[in-house]
């Protein structure tokens, strides 16, 4: 079946889902702006072709489901497998940091990075407690919340793994047979096929914070074709270059983190609270906490807009081979009755030529806002309390509703310094109750059994791939 034709608009995924819009795609899946039926609201959905050789979505549910209800990261609303595809449902976010940092120019401002920087620590040291890795830390990686753009998560645990199991043992140092991670933020260990551990993650987010602030790094331009010659490449100018050279013209908070970073034995715990104190010590000097996205969207008064679902035709039914069916509780595909099959395309014209959206628009107008809004669901948010609420009104563009965010003038927060002592150190302090060892099992058996694995009696089997 052929993965771009099977997946459209329309399409209710378990009868819950509806498709709206595809917002993304790369080597190991398709993004869709996703509407719930059921509970009203905007969500992700994220489909891998289970044909694929290289599988990472279960890997990728198994974590999500150790994430739950923690603060920054996305929260697992549903997932399931058909016969093509594995797929799962997810907290709908915002632009990543790459994204934004085109819109602002292609550099962010040092107080923005500083910021930046101590709320991404934080997030390593939530997700490294967990007893995890990343190992593939770039800014395409972090994204904003569509509620309160100052909250940034980590989304793609694809290639994330164990360091330690639940008795607290750490892996052992091993050489690996290639790179796994993205070559521009790659520590120096990992470009010599070394083992990953806590120190390679933080490495990697120190060379992304100084790639904000230059808008380059100086292995950015290698030219090389063949991908070992490239690696190579880079790992001879990162292993030669200075930290005065890498963090000229930096305040030298960088080049401390970077001393400390370095300085790492493989399985030595990082100090997370002195890296956040190197920035936040910096911070003190800067008189608002607004990040640069923000100050540009002030400046453009740009819209948000997002799909009306009910704009969109039901896709219930389709043939069999373009089918994505449901599954029932043991993981298997079961099929809808083909009725009225010939009457879609025609209920569907009628749909568009007779629909009366100003109609709809005047008689449904509060109840549409009551059913799509999105309600903000984290309360460790910093602008939320400050900032007043944006209303969502129903507009017509192109004889199609949609709903518009309109938002409204910002209000300067009085206490401007209080977005390090305060909100950083108040989303510390409930993430860390999240912080305790977790029942440990071995990643690579999601490929065989995908998310109907209970997690209870997983148990370890080896870490080493």
């Amino acid at each position: 079946m052929d993965q771009n034709n099977s997946l459209q608009p329309g399409l209710i995924i378990d009868q819950r889902f509806k498709l709206l819009k595809r917002i993304g795609s790369g080597s190991f899946g398709i993004v869709y702006l996703t509407f719930d039926l059921d509970e009203k609201e905007y969500c992700a959905a994220k489909f891998e072709n289970r044909n694929m050789q290289m599988r990472m979505m279960n890997r990728e549910i198994l974590i999500l489901k150790q994430l739950k209800g923690i603060n920054g990261f996305p929260e697992l609303i549903h997932n399931g497998k058909d016969r093509q595809y594995s797929y799962y449902m997810s907290t709908l976010l915002g632009d990543n940091l790459e994204v934004l940092l085109k819109k602002c120019g292609g550099r962010f401002s040092l107080q923005t990075t500083l910021q930046l920087s101590i709320q991404l620590i934080d997030r390593l040291e939530v997700f490294h407690s967990m007893n995890f890795i990343h190992r593939d830390i770039k800014p395409e990686n972090f994204l904003i919340s569509k509620e309160d753009s100052s909250i940034v998560y980590l989304i793609d645990f694809g290639l994330s793994k164990y360091y330690r199991a639940n008795d607290g043992k750490h892996i052992e140092f091993s050489q690996k047979t290639g790179v796994i991670g993205t070559a521009r933020y790659a520590s120096i260990n990992t470009l010599q096929w070394m083992e990953q551990s806590r120190r390679d993650d933080l490495e990697s987010l120190g060379y992304m914070l100084i790639y904000f602030i230059k808008g380059e790094l100086p292995w950015s331009n290698v030219k090389i074709i063949e991908k070992e010659e490239k690696y190579d490449q880079i790992l001879q100018i990162k292993m030669g270059i200075p930290l005065s050279q890498l963090c000229f013209n930096l305040p030298k908070c960088f080049i401390h983190y970077f001393q400390h970073v370095k300085s790492l034995l493989f399985q030595q715990q990082p100090n997370y609270s002195h890296l956040r104190n190197l920035f936040e010590n910096q911070l003190q000097e800067y008189d608002h906490q607004l990040y640069d996205w923000e100050l540009k969207q002030l400046e453009m008064q740009k819209q948000d807009i997002l799909i009306d679902p009910n704009s969109i035709p039901n896709i219930r039914l389709q043939t069999e081979i373009d089918l994505v069916p449901p599954v029932d509780e043991e993981g298997e595909a079961f099929h809808l009755k083909q009725d009225n099959q010939h009457n879609l395309k025609f209920m569907k014209q009628l749909h568009e030529k007779y629909f009366d959206h100003n109609t709809y628009k005047n008689n449904d107008d509060v109840q549409f806002q009551k059913n799509t809004s999105i309600e903000p669901k984290s309360q460790a948010t910093s602008k939320q309390n400050n900032y007043q609420i944006s209303n969502h009104t129903l507009i017509q563009v192109e004889s199609q509703p949609f709903i518009q965010n309109n938002p409204n003038s910002f209000t300067k927060r009085k206490d401007s310094k209080s977005y390090t002592s305060f909100k950083q150190s108040q989303e510390h302090k409930e993430n860390r109750k999240f912080r305790q060892s977790n029942d440990d099992y071995d990643l690579d058996m999601a490929n065989d059994d995908g998310p109907n694995l209970d997690l209870k009696n997983l148990e370890v089997n080896y870490f080493l791939k």
